[in-house]
């Protein structure tokens, strides 16, 4: 049995083992500052699912786009490093959302509210907090951060039994999968009845203005960084999308 394969032999040809060393990288060893693999799951749903919807991530490093299927569940892998933002559109419907990293994550009515809680603990807009998660250090460091992510979700989830009376199937929204006509889905359509979810699929302004001025109190009305500021990322590489 071969002890190295075909790529490292071929530089071993080129002369000493002190040269195959040092031309390792070149042969596909790789970089340390080179993205890895990961793969992002989830479902696109306002109650209905979102079917053949066009999703685009963008992240600290590296992007892809794929779409979704008749059930609204999405699939794709490629390089990258986390967090990514989420955009998901379908006929009528924009919804937004994010990943920390690889793994499972949902595009709903309440990964809205999520971001709107999130950019009023960072000072920001929802808007902004999109347009410079993939450069700004402090974005990347909230969105990245199970602790803080967990303790929006809770927050929100307070709002919604608050205002309508609801309670949510699970506060773990972003990350909890579900199949349409299950758990997260069946509170989407609690939501739509209660008109706390328009015709779109979005929060009505009521519930996000509610969600945003938590999320600002939270945050002490500090800003949570410069818009813009932080580090760039590097380029990432293309997607390849599975369904």
């Amino acid at each position: 049995m071969n002890r190295f394969n075909t790529p490292v032999l071929r530089c071993l040809q080129f002369g000493s083992i002190a040269l195959a060393t040092s031309t390792l990288f070149a042969c596909g060893g790789g970089g340390s500052g080179s993205s890895p693999n990961g793969t992002i799951n989830g479902t696109v749903a306002i109650g209905a699912p979102m079917q053949n919807g066009a999703i685009t991530f963008v992240c600290k490093n590296g992007s892809a786009n794929t779409t979704t299927d008749a059930n609204g569940a999405f699939s794709v892998t490629f390089k990258f490093d986390g967090p990514c933002t989420i955009t998901a559109s379908g006929g009528a419907t924009t919804l937004h959302s994010f990943a920390p990293g690889a793994g499972t994550v949902n595009i709903t009515s309440l990964t809205e509210l999520l971001l709107s809680y999130l950019a009023g603990q960072l000072g920001t807009t929802v808007d902004n907090l999109l347009a410079v998660l993939p450069t700004n250090s402090t974005y990347q460091s909230a969105l990245s951060n199970s602790s803080t992510i967990a303790n929006a979700e809770t927050a929100v989830a307070k709002i919604v039994k608050d205002t309508y009376g609801i309670t949510l199937s699970s506060s773990a929204f972003l990350t909890t999968a579900f199949t349409v006509g299950q758990g997260q889905d069946k509170d989407l359509d609690q939501l739509t009845a209660a008109g706390a979810i328009n015709v779109t699929g979005e929060p009505v302004a009521t519930l996000t203005a509610a969600v945003t001025a938590a999320g600002t109190a939270a945050g002490g009305g500090s800003s949570g960084g410069t818009p813009g500021g932080g580090a760039t990322g590097g380029t990432g590489g293309t997607g390849t999308t599975t369904q």
